[in-house]
């Protein structure tokens, strides 16, 4: 709860009324200018969290600028105070690709249907970096973010928010690369790869979904972040990133393609390897599901997100 005390004053240019507004503290130490009325009773103004289940949308519309604030001091701090910088949105995934393709490719020598291994894991592996980096920074936001928000009142949601969007920059530079590395392979993306952006939707809300529900348990349960780590390990292995999809036995098949991040990686590379696309029933359950995570992790973020600031 954030208390101002509104004091009326005498400008001391134009003699007029003025207000004045200080945030927190208790009267007494509220500075009283000489000229101004001291008879004149303070006036309080409380501010408080909404009640109920609503999402919230028109205050996050009226604190967008608090929301490209937070946005680019989530850029500054990541990257800064090392010596590469920016260097590590492309040399962290180029590192994965490289483990990957020597373990995978040229070990175990996994089938990749006939497209080189590096570039068909990289198609894969790029809707699952953000969806990893999403789930990670939104479950997150509320604990990394204590300090602020146990003293300043604002729209809780702009912090998610702003970590997905975050999130989405750095792999937006990953996607970059990998158009540049097709190109080389000898695979000119045609129109197709203008859908890659909607595309990478699909990882991003059901990360969010995924974090919107577990960022008010993670500041009381710690414990949770590790099963998050877990989860997301399973997902990473539970989709066609390393191996094709057409190793999934047929039995499995129905249910293998009711994960999201199936579809995203399909998509990918039939924009940027030309490989056959076949759309089943299981997409669009696929993206009921997705969207249903999303929205109910909006009302149940808002409804216990209060709560955090109580948690020391």
């Amino acid at each position: 709860m954030l208390v101002l005390f509104r004091v009326d004053m005498i400008h001391p240019e134009c003699g007029s009324m003025c207000d004045r507004e200080v945030s927190g503290g208790t009267m007494s130490e509220i500075a009283m200018p000489a000229d101004a009325n001291p008879e004149r009773p303070l006036k309080e103004t409380i501010i408080e969290p909404t009640q109920g289940w609503g999402v919230g949308f028109v205050q996050v519309w009226q604190y967008r600028e608090l929301l490209r604030v937070l946005l680019w001091r989530a850029l500054a701090v990541r990257y800064r105070q090392m010596a590469l910088g920016v260097l590590w949105m492309v040399l962290e995934p180029l590192a994965q690709i490289g483990i990957m393709f020597v373990v995978f490719g040229l070990v175990l020598r996994l089938p990749s249907e006939g497209f080189p291994y590096p570039l068909f894991v990289f198609s894969g592996l790029v809707p699952f970096l953000l969806f990893r980096k999403a789930v990670d920074s939104s479950a997150d936001c509320l604990r990394e973010n204590m300090g602020l928000i146990s003293k300043v009142y604002f729209p809780r949601l702009l912090l998610p928010i702003s970590a997905v969007v975050r999130d989405a920059v750095d792999v937006a530079v990953n996607l970059l690369v990998l158009i540049l590395l097709s190109v080389a392979y000898g695979y000119i993306p045609g129109p197709a790869v203008f859908l890659l952006p909607f595309v990478m939707l699909i990882p991003a809300l059901t990360a969010m979904g995924i974090g919107l529900w577990t960022a008010s348990l993670v500041v009381r349960l710690r414990d949770l972040r590790h099963i998050i780590g877990i989860g997301v390990q399973i997902v990473m292995y539970g989709s066609p990133i390393i191996y094709s999809p057409e190793q999934v036995p047929a039995v499995l098949r129905p249910y293998y393609e009711l994960n999201p991040l199936y579809w995203s990686i399909e998509f990918f590379r039939w924009a940027l390897l030309g490989r056959d696309l076949h759309i089943t029933p299981q997409f669009y359950v696929s993206l009921v599901l997705v969207v249903s995570l999303f929205i109910s992790g909006l009302f149940i973020f808002n409804r216990f997100e209060r709560l955090s600031v109580d948690v020391q």
